[in-house]
């Protein structure tokens, strides 16, 4: 069973989740400056104080976790073409314009409307959420193994000419009588 946590202690856990500096917090929480300087060490092997930093952290993680779960399941949702809600602001141009762009309130509500639609995404957007699925699972690539196998065979090439453009540039500053034409080189 943890001890519950003076007011100070609570305060420095604060400090040391935003500050991860031990010291620093122990002050901010008012400890002394002497008693600050082995604080880290002390306060942050107190069991309540930990429990007390774990608790913080993992609510944070879980409320991160929920988040990143509810646009899994959008993506899911997208790329499966399920159904979806959709908000967005309908504004009709002509009202707009006979108002003489007028900027109140009541203009624009005059133009604009609300509208909520449900129903599958449109096919472009399901093709590019079912790609982010299956990029996100790692069983999307967009080229075969041969291409990958051709792109890596082209850049050791080009590296290969780099270097041996290098090397003749280098010979030739070392040799006074012979003239290098650089244009002769093959082309990157």
């Amino acid at each position: 069973m943890t001890k519950k946590l003076t007011k100070q202690q609570r305060k420095f856990a604060n400090e040391f989740i935003k500050t991860n500096n031990a010291y620093q917090s122990a002050i901010n929480a008012g400890y002394s400056k002497a008693y600050a300087k082995n604080a880290g060490k002390k306060l942050l092997e107190n069991g309540g104080i930990q429990s007390y930093i774990n608790k913080k952290v993992g609510k944070v993680e879980e409320s991160e976790s929920n988040e990143a779960d509810e646009v899994l399941r959008n993506i899911y949702r997208i790329g499966a073409g399920k159904e979806i809600e959709r908000q967005y602001v309908n504004i009709d141009n002509l009202k707009k314009e006979a108002l003489d762009n007028d900027k109140s309130l009541n203009a624009r509500l005059e133009y604009m409307e609300d509208k909520t639609v449900i129903g599958p995404a449109s096919f472009k957007e399901q093709v590019s959420a079912a790609e982010l699925w299956f990029r996100l699972h790692g069983d999307f690539k967009n080229d075969s193994e041969e291409i990958e196998k051709q792109k890596v065979r082209k850049l050791k090439a080009e590296a290969d000419i780099s270097e041996y453009k290098a090397k003749v540039m280098t010979d030739a500053t070392n040799l006074e009588d012979k003239t290098v034409i650089v244009s002769d080189l093959p082309d990157e």
